[in-house]
């Protein structure tokens, strides 16, 4: 698979509603699956919570405000292109 398929099967693997849009609630569970195969890698405990809901609130809303542009409360695909992009860009050396 391509770096572009992959992008787009993880963003609609987490599109629950099937809107071509991540709300708050879908980001969380990225989040969570995202720590949760990392955390299988490391060791972690099942049933453990990764993150209180405070702390997840906290991660959401500075993701939206930097990746949701049209400010409508929602990541659509293109501006999760742009974010991945632009996480690549900010990673590089």
């Amino acid at each position: 698979m391509t770096d572009q398929e992959l992008q787009f099967h993880y963003f609609k693997m987490h599109d629950a509603d099937n809107n071509n849009k991540l709300d708050g609630c879908e980001l969380i569970k990225s989040l969570i699956h995202w720590h949760e195969q990392g955390g299988s890698e490391t060791g972690g405990v099942q049933g453990d919570k990764l993150f209180k809901d405070e702390e997840l609130v906290q991660l959401i809303d500075p993701i939206l405000s930097m990746d949701d542009s049209n400010n409508d409360g929602y990541i659509d695909y293109p501006e999760f292109i742009r974010a991945q992009q632009n996480a690549a860009a900010n990673a590089r050396p």
